[in-house]
């Protein structure tokens, strides 16, 4: 699927626009909207948290419900293909790819809440235990993205929690500084700028001068 996906990137180029006015209204406001100009007329429109979004046509928007953390498998677009009230072609349904596709890049940018040292925080669960301390213990589950949405690393996939001691230098400062602010129980998604990440280094499938998102969950803390 992100194969044909990018082929068809390459074969004709894309222009997408978070332009909403040029959507069908809806009763949600969106936190992100994407046209092609390749399919005029057409129009998604996503809301942060949302397992389902808003396909605008003819002036007309359909809510269509859909697990994002699967979306590049073919049976969830089989499933859109043989829903007979959606009624979509199949111009419509590689337009939609294309959406979420953009989408599930662009939701990580959305919704932090921003330190003095640049480090953006968006929870996605509150945590009820302690804050870590400087010095202490603590393990973690994560899974790290670049800008572009390639994911680059993650304990999940290991089924390895990580663990380090917080605030004395041994992983980099957003990680540190990020679960300083994080009582054990919670998850949340750390926008990590260069300066608090690797900085000017290239490291692994790290480029240079790269903005960071880690999905971070405190386990615990002793």
């Amino acid at each position: 699927m992100k194969f044909f996906i990018g082929f068809i990137f390459l074969l004709y180029g894309f222009t997408a626009n978070a332009q909403c006015e040029k959507c069908p209204p809806t009763d949600e406001k969106a936190n992100y909207c994407y046209t092609d100009t390749r399919f005029e007329g057409l129009c998604a429109k996503f809301v942060s948290d949302k397992q389902y979004f808003y396909f605008g046509k003819k002036k007309k928007a359909k809510r269509i419900d859909i697990n994002f953390d699967k979306a590049d498998d073919l049976l969830t677009y089989k499933g859109l293909t043989l829903d007979k009230k959606l009624k979509l072609t199949a111009n419509d349904l590689l337009f939609i790819q294309l959406a979420i596709e953009t989408w599930n890049v662009e939701k990580k940018k959305i919704g932090y809440d921003f330190l003095s040292s640049g480090l953006g925080i968006k929870v996605l669960k509150e945590g009820t235990g302690e804050t870590p301390q400087k010095g202490q213990e603590v393990v973690v589950h994560y899974s790290g993205f670049l800008e572009n949405g390639e994911k680059f690393d993650s304990s999940r996939d290991r089924n390895s929690p990580f663990t380090f001691r917080v605030g004395v230098g041994q992983v980099i400062k957003g990680w540190d500084e990020g679960v300083l602010n994080l009582p054990v129980g919670s998850r949340a998604m750390l926008m990590i700028p260069s300066e608090l990440g690797y900085g000017s280094r290239n490291v692994g499938p790290i480029p240079a001068n790269s903005t960071l998102y880690f999905d971070i969950e405190v386990l615990d803390a002793k």
